[in-house]
C-alpha cells in the first residue's frame, strides 16, 4: 500500500515539476518577448519622433534663415539708397534732406512688415536718426539716444558680426512716458575703409521677436511640448509662457548637456529630466546664427501608448499563468495564441522599419548634399553599405537640381498628399531617365526641389541636357508639371557634392531672367558688369509724369527701358530696381491721392509681398504692368474730383494768407507740391484766369472793403493786403478798377 502510494506520488511530482516548468518557460519566453519588443518599438518611436522634430526645427531654422537674407537685403538697400546718403556721411545735414531723408527712412519701415524700427547712425554728426512705429524724437545725439544698449554697440561694433541676429531687449518712446520695452534681434551693418578700424557709420535694423515666435507657434500643432531657442552661451532668445527673453539658462543639466554635445554634433537627441519632469529633448544646431532650436516633449506624453502596451502584455501573462494553474498542462496550447500575437507584432515592427529605412535614406542623401565636405570618407563608406547605395566615393560625381516652376499655383492647386505623390512620380521619371547614364539617387530636397546624384566614369562630351530635357518632357506629358533644371560641373569625389550643390544654387537664380524650363549648367558664359549699377532717375521720373496723366501704354513703354539699364542680367540687382520701382509707384499714388483728398485704394504691401513670390523676370514685368493700368485708371476716375479738390485748396490759401507779401504762384506750388508751371496750366485751364491775376482780385476785393470800412491810411492798407509798398499797390488798384485808392474813399463805392 505505501508502495503504490509513493509510486502515485512521483508521477504526480513529475507532472507538477514538468507542469510548473512549462509554466516558468512559458513566464519567461513572454516576458522577454514583450521586454524586448517594448525596448525595440520605444527605441524606433524615439527615432521616428526626433526625425519628425527635427524636421520641424529645420523648418523653424529657415524661418531664421530668410529673415538674415530679407534683414541683409534691406539693410544694403537702405545704405545704398542716394537719399540716406548725407544722415550716413554729413556733420550737419539740412533740415530738407534730414526731412526727405527721414521721410524716406519712414517708408522703408511701413513698406516692410517684419522690421520694428531702423536706426541709422554717423559718426561725423554723432546724431542718431530713428524710426519706430511709435512717436518720438527721431533725431537725437548720441549721448542723449534713448537706446543705451544702441551705443554700446557702437562703441564695441567689432564685438559684433555685420548682418548677423544680435538678440535685444530695447526701450519703446511712448508719448505718455511709460517705461515699455521691445524683444527683437539687432542686425548691424557698417563699412570700415580700407584697413581702417574706426566705425564711419551704422545701419540698425531692429525685426521683432515675434519673427521667430510665430514660426515656432506655427510648426507646434498639437502644443504637447516646448519649443525656444538659445544661443552658444545658453541664453535664451525666443520667450515662452514660463521663461523671459534673454533668460540664462545654461546652469540648466540637460542645456549644458546640448551646449556640450553641439560642439561636436549639429543635431541630435536624449532623454532627460527637464523642470523635474521626464522629457525627451531635441536639438538641431543653425549653423549661420549659431543658435540652438529646442523642442521639449514630456516622455509620458509621447510614451504613453507604449507603457499601455507593455501593461496589457504583463495583465495577458499574467492571466494565462492562473489559467494554466486552475485548468491543467492539457489546456497549455492555449497559449499559443498570445505568442502568436506577440509574433505578429513583432512581424508588423519589422515592416515598419523596412518602410523607415527609405526616410533615413532620403534624410541621409539630404544630409550628404548639405554638409559632405565636413563628412569622413570612412564614414560616408560605411553610410553608403548600411542603406545599400552602390555608389564610388573616388570617382565623378554630377548633381542636377530639378525645381517645379511656378510652385505657389502649384501649392495652392494641390493638396499636401497630392504634391508628395507627383514630387515621387518626378524622382521614378528622373531616375529611370539617367539610370542609362550610370548610378543615380534621387533626393527629395525640400517641397519644391528634386536633387539627382551621378556617380560613374563619365566622358567629358557626354552630354547632360539632352537627358535633363527628357525628363522635363516626361515630366510635361505625364504629370501636366513644368521642371528648370540646374546641371552642376563634374566633381571628382563624393566629397565634393555639397560643393556641387552650392554651385547648382547659385546657378538657379538664373532662372530669374533664363524663364520656366530653363536648363542652366557650368558650362554656360556668364558676363560680368563692368561697372556698379546706376538707378535711372531720367528714366523713373518719365514713367511717373506719364503715369500721373494716366497714359498706361507710354508709362510700360518707360518701365520697359528701366528693366533694359540692367546689363548683364542680376538677380540681385533686379531685386533692388524693383523694391526701388514699387516704392517710388506707391509714393506717386500716395501724393496723388493726397492731393485729390482721397484715401489711397490699393494696397501696396500685398503687392511686394507677391512680386517676391514670382520667379521669373516676365511674371515681375506683368505684375507691374497689372499695377500700372490700375494706377491710371484710378488717376483717370480721380481726375476730376482732384481738380475739384485743387480749385478749392487754392481758393483756402489765398483767403487765408492774402496778407502775405511772400505769396505767389511759386509759393503755393510748393505748399501744394507741384511745379508751378504745370499749377499754372492746370489752374488756368479750369477757370480761364491765372493765379496772379486771381490773387490779385482777391487783394483788391479785400483792400475796397477796408478804404470803406476803416480809416487806416492807403499804406497800411497795401501793407495788410499783401502789397511792398503803396506805389505798386496804387497801380494794381487802378488796373482793377480804373481809379486810384483815394477816389474810390472818397467816392465811397
Amino acid at each position: 500500500m505505501l508502495m503504490k502510494l509513493t509510486m502515485a506520488r512521483t508521477p504526480n511530482k513529475l507532472y507538477a515539476n514538468i507542469f510548473l516548468s512549462l509554466i516558468v518557460c512559458i513566464i519567461l519566453t513572454i516576458v522577454t518577448l514583450s521586454s524586448a519588443l517594448y525596448a525595440s518599438f520605444e527605441k524606433i518611436a524615439l527615432s521616428n519622433i526626433y526625425a519628425s522634430e527635427k524636421s520641424s526645427l529645420s523648418q523653424t531654422s529657415y524661418s531664421a534663415k530668410s529673415m538674415i537674407e530679407n534683414s541683409t537685403s534691406y539693410a544694403l538697400q537702405i545704405y545704398a539708397d542716394p537719399l540716406l546718403d548725407k544722415l550716413l556721411h554729413y556733420t550737419s545735414p539740412g533740415n530738407v534732406e534730414t526731412t526727405t531723408a527721414l521721410t524716406r527712412l519712414n517708408a522703408y519701415l511701413n513698406m516692410n512688415y517684419f522690421i520694428h524700427s531702423i536706426y541709422i547712425y554717423g559718426k561725423n554728426s554723432k546724431t542718431f536718426y530713428a524710426s519706430t512705429l511709435s512717436s518720438g524724437n527721431a533725431i537725437q545725439h548720441f549721448d542723449d539716444f534713448y537706446d543705451a544698449d544702441a551705443r554700446k554697440l557702437i562703441e564695441h561694433f567689432s564685438n559684433y558680426k555685420r548682418l548677423a541676429p544680435i538678440p535685444r531687449e530695447i526701450p519703446v518712446q511712448t508719448p505718455f512716458q511709460e517705461v515699455k520695452t521691445a524683444n527683437v534681434y539687432t542686425f548691424v551693418f557698417y563699412d570700415l575703409q580700407g584697413q581702417s578700424s574706426d566705425l564711419d557709420n551704422m545701419i540698425m535694423l531692429n525685426v521683432p521677436e515675434r519673427w521667430m515666435k510665430d514660426a515656432i507657434t506655427s510648426l507646434d500643432m498639437d502644443k504637447n511640448g516646448s519649443t525656444f531657442i538659445i544661443d552658444s552661451k545658453g541664453t535664451l532668445v525666443t520667450s515662452t509662457d514660463t521663461m523671459p527673453f534673454l533668460a540664462d539658462l545654461h546652469e540648466k543639466p540637460y542645456v549644458q548637456k546640448i551646449l556640450n554635445t553641439s560642439s561636436s554634433q549639429a543635431s541630435g537627441y536624449f532623454v532627460d529630466q527637464v523642470e523635474g519632469v521626464k522629457s525627451l529633448v531635441v536639438y538641431s544646431k543653425h549653423d549661420v546664427t549659431n543658435w540652438l532650436f529646442i523642442r521639449v516633449l514630456p516622455y509620458n506624453t509621447i510614451m504613453g501608448k507604449i507603457e499601455t502596451i507593455k501593461k496589457t502584455v504583463l495583465l495577458v501573462c499574467f492571466f494565462i499563468l492562473l489559467i494554466g494553474l486552475s485548468i491543467s498542462f492539457f489546456l497549455s496550447k492555449s497559449l499559443y495564441k498570445p505568442i502568436e500575437k506577440v509574433t505578429s507584432k513583432l512581424n508588423v515592427l519589422i515592416k515598419e522599419k523596412r518602410n523607415n529605412q527609405y526616410k533615413l535614406k532620403q534624410h541621409f542623401l539630404r544630409q550628404l548634399v548639405y554638409t559632405s565636405g565636413y563628412k569622413k570618407p570612412l564614414d560616408i563608406e560605411r553610410e553608403l553599405k548600411e542603406f545599400e547605395i552602390a555608389m564610388d566615393p573616388a570617382s565623378d560625381y554630377v548633381l542636377i537640381l530639378f525645381v517645379i516652376d511656378r510652385f505657389d499655383s502649384f501649392s495652392r492647386q494641390y493638396h499636401f498628399e497630392d504634391r508628395v505623390l507627383l514630387k515621387y512620380g518626378i524622382m521614378n521619371i528622373a531616375s529611370e531617365t539617367f539610370a542609362q547614364a550610370g548610378s543615380c539617387e534621387c533626393i527629395d530636397i525640400d517641397e519644391k526641389t528634386i536633387a539627382v546624384l551621378l556617380n560613374g566614369s563619365f566622358q567629358a562630351e557626354l552630354s547632360w541636357i539632352d537627358l535633363v530635357k527628357q525628363v522635363q518632357d516626361s515630366t510635361d506629358q505625364f504629370l501636366n508639371l513644368s521642371l528648370s533644371a540646374s546641371i552642376s560641373r563634374t566633381g571628382d569625389s563624393l566629397i565634393e557634392v555639397s560643393d556641387l550643390y552650392s554651385e547648382t544654387q547659385q546657378q538657379l537664380k538664373y532662372k530669374f531672367v533664363e524663364g520656366y524650363r530653363c536648363i542652366l549648367h557650368s558650362r554656360q558664359p556668364r558676363q560680368q558688369a563692368l561697372a556698379p549699377f546706376v538707378h535711372p532717375n531720367l528714366l523713373e521720373n518719365n514713367m511717373l509724369e506719364t503715369l500721373k496723366l494716366g497714359k498706361a501704354t507710354e508709362s510700360k513703354k518707360w518701365f520697359d527701358e528701366i528693366v533694359q539699364t540692367v546689363e548683364p542680367p542680376s538677380y540681385m540687382v533686379y531685386n533692388m530696381l524693383f523694391n526701388q520701382l514699387a516704392f517710388s509707384l506707391s509714393t506717386a499714388a500716395i501724393n496723388m491721392d493726397r492731393n485729390a483728398g482721397l484715401l489711397l485704394d490699393h494696397d501696396f504691401g500685398s503687392f511686394i509681398h507677391h512680386m517676391h513670390k514670382l520667379e521669373t523676370l516676365h511674371d515681375v514685368q506683368d505684375h507691374f504692368y497689372e499695377l500700372i493700368d490700375q494706377l491710371c485708371l484710378g488717376f483717370k476716375d480721380k481726375k476730376s474730383s482732384k481738380h475739384d479738390n485743387l480749385i478749392v485748396s487754392i481758393d483756402t490759401i489765398i483767403h487765408q494768407n492774402y496778407a502775405d507779401r511772400e505769396l505767389s504762384l511759386f509759393r503755393i506750388a510748393e505748399i501744394l507740391d507741384f511745379t508751378p508751371a504745370y499749377l499754372g496750366r492746370i489752374f488756368k485751364k479750369l477757370t480761364n484766369k491765372s493765379i496772379p491775376d486771381y490773387l490779385n482780385e482777391f487783394r483788391i476785393e479785400r483792400a475796397k472793403e477796408k478804404l470803406i470800412s476803416t480809416h487806416d491810411s492807403i499804406e497800411e492798407i497795401s501793407q495788410k493786403t499783401g502789397y511792398n509798398n503803396s506805389t505798386y499797390f496804387y497801380k494794381v488798384f487802378k488796373k482793377y478798377t480804373g481809379i486810384t485808392p483815394a477816389e474810390y474813399r472818397n467816392n465811397g463805392t
